[in-house]
């Protein structure tokens, strides 16, 4: 004879579903003590406003401009087959002394979703912010930027290329206001 314990019936269903075996006993163990009790949820704060999250724009990479003695003009087209168009409302320009930023929002045609888009340009020299324009053409929908300069004479480029701080534009416009005092 054997002098092994063979398992009962009752622990031979157990064994089946192991799992079930084992977490079956979770509240006989609580009582006891054993583990920790489960946890209800807590509600910790409730907001009534819901801040909406801010999309960053997408960068307009493709203008052309041409220079002219006295100023330089920007193109943008916003129409592109059919797929997208501006939001004519919702157009803001923004000139300062050597920074050009036209902002607006595009409809995206198959789901009508919006799009944010942006330039934002880093001028070669200095314009004339409060003189500066711009228009809308209609048919096209593309965004015609004056840009009147400072002093006259060719551009050979739009942007600056050379990636300087904001204290040596700073720096640079401090001079050139001196220069304009001087020649006054």
């Amino acid at each position: 004879m054997s002098t092994d314990v063979q398992p009962s019936d009752n622990s031979k269903k157990n064994l089946t579903n192991s799992y079930y075996y084992w977490h079956g006993h979770e509240k006989e163990r609580a009582k006891a003590g054993d583990v920790a009790p489960i946890s209800t949820p807590l509600l910790v704060k409730k907001t009534e406003n819901i801040i909406p999250i801010a999309i960053p724009p997408h960068s307009i990479t493709k203008y052309s401009w041409s220079d002219g003695d006295n100023a330089a003009t920007v193109y943008i087209d916003t129409k592109f087959n059919n797929e997208e168009s501006m939001n004519p409302d919702s157009l803001h320009v923004e000139f300062k002394k050597r920074h050009l930023i036209i902002t607006y929002t595009a409809l995206m045609e198959p789901n009508k979703a919006q799009r944010v888009k942006q330039l934002s340009l880093r001028l070669y020299k200095a314009i004339q912010p409060e003189k500066s324009s711009y228009k809308v053409k209609e048919p096209a929908a593309q965004i015609v930027v004056k840009l009147l300069k400072k002093t006259s004479g060719s551009w050979w480029e739009l942007v600056d290329k050379n990636e300087k701080s904001d204290e040596a534009d700073s720096e640079k416009e401090t001079d050139e206001k001196k220069e304009d005092e001087e020649e006054e």
